[in-house]
């Protein structure tokens, strides 16, 4: 466990280093959320709209499932404008910062998912 905290640590450390760094003009200014930030974003919308509308259909007895992806398409939207209005009101000066830890956290729940699907038994093919 120890090791674990060290390494993730030192990962932190190196992300904040190299933000801090003057490497100001390698890295656009954060105008917008990237686009791998925004596609999470939509990913955590649908599946979290797919899950309300299933227990919704088991509470109501009518099946709700067929609308999660226009739901989630208009929610998404709404959710990344209102994240991005967020970011622009960070100063320029820590774009580089929020960026890495944008892709830290893209990575993470990327992981995590991975982590997950890997956990559950693959179906066969007999």
């Amino acid at each position: 466990m120890k090791k674990t905290f060290v390494m993730l640590f030192l990962v932190v450390f190196s992300f904040v280093l190299f933000a801090c760094s003057g490497m100001q003009q390698a890295v656009a200014p954060l105008q917008e959320l990237p686009s791998d930030g925004r596609t999470l974003v939509l990913i955590v919308v649908t599946a979290g709209v797919t899950w309300l509308l299933l227990k919704l259909s088991e509470l109501a007895k009518v099946d709700l499932s067929g609308h999660s992806g226009a739901v989630a398409a208009a929610l998404a939207p709404v959710l990344i404008t209102i994240i991005e209005h967020f970011l622009q009101l960070i100063p320029p000066i820590f774009d580089n910062v929020v960026l890495s830890i944008i892709h830290l956290v893209v990575l993470l729940v990327g992981s995590l998912g991975t982590w997950f699907l890997a956990k559950r038994k693959a179906p066969t093919l007999r």
